[in-house]
């Protein structure tokens, strides 16, 4: 038994793979990877959310009470104002968290 050729290539190939695993350690990828695309994305989206959502609101105060086009030009203008705001507050705390509850407690 001590020279069986099939149990010493299996041993031989458990110390291969032991050896292998604690070679290689895993690639392990950074959270910040990808993290400014999609901030990036998210502030366009944020943008573009408020106009249409400000537009369509404009609109149906528009057929509402029959001030056509006052309404959705009003709300065009205070979705595209307040979409600039967004964009702004954003980019004034790219490094933080967006909203009341701020990483650092403040």
């Amino acid at each position: 038994m001590a020279g069986d050729p099939e149990r010493e290539k299996l041993i031989d190939l458990a110390a291969r793979i032991r050896q292998a695993e604690t070679a290689s350690k895993p690639v392990q990828e950074t959270p910040e990877q990808g993290t400014e695309a999609i901030k990036a994305s998210r502030i366009g989206f944020d943008f573009v959310a408020t106009v249409a959502v400000c537009a369509v609101l404009g609109w149906l105060a528009d057929r509402w009470f029959g001030t056509r086009p006052w309404g959705l030009l009003v709300m065009l203008l205070i979705g595209f104002i307040a979409g600039i705001a967004n964009v702004w507050r954003a980019l004034g705390n790219y490094d933080q968290a967006v909203g009341w509850n701020k990483r650092n407690g403040k």
